[in-house]
């Protein structure tokens, strides 16, 4: 119990002064965090543990070294976000996808005792879609907290069934995955069902990961612009739309880089 009551002045003590500072130029206010600087919170993130449930998890059982580069796009109001993983092992193969959050007004929120409200009485929601992929429904995208230069707390359902610990560096260690765990077990999620993202693989630079991620077949995956050579397929390779997008994506890479 005293471990949890550290665990929450801490987290508290962070948030405090998170929402002291003056709001940045550009707010994402659909997002739990306070004053939420979509700007400071772009860069590369590395998922450290996560809980995946549902169809938003799916495929992604034995994902190592995930990450997130975002950017923010202050045109159109929105973040862009390449998310990749290496699939069995540090040397397995590499998937990813191009995704953009946005936060639109839901007018079902003003029904919610609990609304996030923001000036004017507009209410807003954040939403993760692959634009590329049309057939893949749109997730939620909530920041529950961050202080931008550590750590992030990101859920990805209505409900306790999708979140990541998001980490600036790929090994925090013990005692950060820890306390950020018991955090989100305070808030409702099941925290002995949270689990660590493996960060094994080689250490790559920023400039090394957007060579690779601006590769032709990496980015053909990532934009799903695939031009399939001549496969020689002996029989027909069924895409179920309804299977989750790294189910799809593991098939597709198979075939074409292989």
């Amino acid at each position: 119990m005293e471990q949890t009551t550290n665990v929450d002045q801490s987290l508290t003590s962070t948030i405090s002064s998170s929402e002291e500072e003056k709001p940045p130029p550009f707010m994402m206010a659909g997002m739990t965090a306070k004053n939420f600087d979509p700007a400071r919170y772009a860069g590369r993130w590395f998922e450290v543990a996560s809980l995946k449930r549902g169809f938003a998890g799916q495929g992604q059982e034995d994902c190592h070294c995930t990450q997130g580069v975002y950017r923010f796009d202050e045109a159109n109001r929105a973040l862009q976000v390449d998310t990749f993983c290496v699939h069995g092992s540090p040397d397995g193969y590499v998937t990813g996808i191009r995704g953009k959050v946005q936060c639109t007004a839901d007018t079902s929120l003003k029904r919610e005792v609990a609304a996030l409200q923001i000036e004017g009485g507009v209410s807003e929601r954040c939403y993760l879609r692959f634009p590329t992929l049309p057939f893949i429904p749109r997730e939620p995208y909530d920041v529950i907290s961050t202080d931008y230069d550590s750590y992030a707390l990101v859920s990805g359902a209505k409900d306790t069934s999708f979140v990541q610990i998001y980490s600036r560096t790929p090994n925090p260690g013990r005692e950060f995955i820890d306390k950020y765990k018991a955090f989100l077990g305070e808030l409702g999620y099941d925290d002995a069902a949270i689990k660590d993202t493996p960060q094994d693989c080689q250490e790559m630079s920023m400039g090394d990961l957007s060579a690779m991620m601006a590769a032709p077949g990496m980015e053909a995956m990532m934009s799903n612009t695939f031009y399939p050579p001549p496969l020689g397929l002996t029989k027909a390779v069924e895409f179920n739309p309804f299977t989750s997008i790294f189910d799809t994506l593991k098939k597709l890479v198979k075939l074409y880089f292989s």
